[in-house]
């Protein structure tokens, strides 16, 4: 005659599942942590890699510009822009404590930004009229929290947003005025020292370069590497045809102006390392294995820039998805890099697991016991590697 089980032994082999069960869970997580450590190290050693030879090249660290200021006493904005308003951080918030501790660490930025590809035009337009339909609707939800329309629109005017919570950056200002702490078209981060600049962003729409100052006062118009001359502009430049002063332009021509073909010493090193939306060789080195497929109204990631004044009906004309490089490291978080002038050494680093950190610059000696051990907890798991 056959004994089934007891309810006790039911319990006792539940018990050692859920007991095996955990272990197995406990364990997968350590793994993956150790792989994406591993990811981690191996993204900020190739970076590394890549800013040694730029110092060899040039004799500083790349000088990226303050995108924002290293203060994190200040208010910060619904996208992670500070303000020129004072705010002590309070510690015993520690979520809006991170949004501008974040900000400050992001002064100067990781990822180089720029306009689309015309190839993608079609796409990139799809997603601007999705996400001005959302704005849409938005904006009639946000309507009775204001007293009448002209409240609502010098509120978006001023805040430089046609909608602060689904939309992203606007810019309100005129395409030539467009200041660093607002940036729209172009972003100037580590990326773009370390990528052959011109190659990248000439891919982009053809009116850029003449019209905004983020590009022309950031970019002198360099010599034909052959004949020695200065181009007329930007513009002729980047179509690739005839530049003026008796010299023409092509593809080679550009990839061949030092400051671009300098960069083919390190590239090796980024291949298969940068995020991008899409596909990129340069000099031969294939970095990126994305694709336009992600690329979607509701990707949280994306940046729309859109020329005008954000408080006219005819603000969404016009609106541009940014493409934009960067590298993440192994959690899907951008890296944070400072260096201070005169640029003669860096700290490269990733937040780790926790995905938070504090500025390298502010020595942690806050009176703030919270403070102290928000910071103490924030960069317990941070990895710096080889910086100088």
């Amino acid at each position: 005659m056959k004994r089934a089980f007891t309810l006790i032994e039911m319990l006792i082999v539940v018990a050692v599942l859920v007991t095996l069960m955990s272990m197995v869970f406990r364990l997968s997580s350590i793994g993956g942590d150790t792989t994406a450590r591993n990811v981690t190290v191996s993204r900020l050693q190739r970076l590394e890699n890549c800013l040694s030879g730029y110092y060899a090249a040039f004799g500083t660290y790349p000088p990226v510009k303050l995108h924002g200021t290293r203060d994190i006493n200040r208010e910060v904005s619904a996208h992670g822009i500070q303000t020129s308003t004072p705010k002590a951080v309070d510690w015993n918030n520690t979520a809006e404590a991170w949004k501008q501790v974040e900000a400050a660490c992001r002064s100067q930025p990781v990822d180089v930004a720029f306009p689309f590809p015309d190839k993608y035009k079609v796409k990139v337009q799809s997603v601007a009229e999705a996400l001005k339909m959302k704005a849409q609707s938005k904006r009639k939800e946000y309507s009775e929290y204001w007293e009448d329309e002209s409240t609502f629109q010098k509120l978006t005017h001023d805040i430089g947003c046609a909608d602060e919570d689904t939309i992203g950056m606007f810019s309100g200002k005129d395409r030539s005025a467009i200041e660093w702490d607002q940036v729209q078209v172009f972003k100037f981060g580590l990326m773009s020292y370390l990528l052959p600049r011109y190659l990248v962003m000439f891919h982009g729409s053809d009116s850029y370069f003449k019209d905004f100052a983020q590009w022309t006062d950031t970019n002198e118009i360099p010599a034909h590497p052959w004949s020695g001359k200065i181009g007329s502009g930007w513009q002729a430049i980047k179509e690739h045809g005839s530049a003026g002063n008796g010299c023409t332009w092509s593809t080679n021509a550009i990839a061949s102006i030092p400051s671009q073909a300098v960069c083919a010493r390190w590239m090796p090193n980024l291949e298969g390392v940068c995020s991008a939306e899409h596909d990129w060789t340069l000099f031969g080195v294939k970095i990126s294995n994305s694709d336009m497929g992600n690329l979607d109204a509701n990707n949280p990631n994306i940046t729309v820039y859109v020329p005008g004044p954000a408080d006219q009906d005819d603000s969404y004309n016009g609106q541009y998805v940014l493409d934009a490089i960067t590298v993440r490291d192994g959690w899907y978080r951008e890296l944070y890099y400072y260096s201070p002038s005169p640029h003669q050494s860096y700290v490269l680093w990733s937040a780790g697991p926790n995905g938070r950190t504090f500025p390298p610059w502010i020595p942690i000696n806050t009176d703030n016991q919270a403070g102290h051990e928000t910071i103490s907890k924030w960069i317990s798991d941070d990895i710096v590697n080889l910086s100088n």
